[in-house]
């Protein structure tokens, strides 16, 4: 049981540190959104509206394609984690196999001993 618990804790681990990625990733995107409004305020004249949703786009973009990669790095993380967990699952299936076997198993039956004729004198 401990093994399981330790394979979730780095499970909720791993959730935990995508979370904090993704909001990391959100706030930096944000803020280049909020730069291009800035600079498309400052400066309206050199950045067309298409121009500052293009930059978007690509900013968001990018962060979803993090995401993605994090998401295929958890699921390649997960399949290993289960496999090593149906591994011992088929272990202790086996074992209690072979325990039932030997339990069941009637032993030889005994051929009754041979009983000695009393000697003649």
């Amino acid at each position: 049981m401990g093994k399981l618990k330790s394979f979730q804790e780095q499970i909720q681990e791993s959730v935990e540190k995508g979370i904090a990625a993704v909001e990391e990733q959100h706030k930096v995107l944000a803020e280049k959104s909020f730069g291009y409004v800035e600079k498309v305020e400052n400066e309206a004249k050199s950045y067309s509206i298409k121009a500052v949703q293009d930059m978007h786009n690509e900013a968001v973009g990018t962060m979803y394609e993090s995401i993605r990669t994090f998401n295929k790095r958890l699921n390649e993380y997960a399949t290993d984690l289960l496999s090593k967990v149906e591994k011992v699952e088929d272990a202790v299936e086996d074992a209690a196999e072979t325990i039932e076997d030997v339990v069941t198993k009637k032993a030889p039956a005994k051929k009754p001993a041979a009983k000695k004729s009393p000697a003649t004198a």
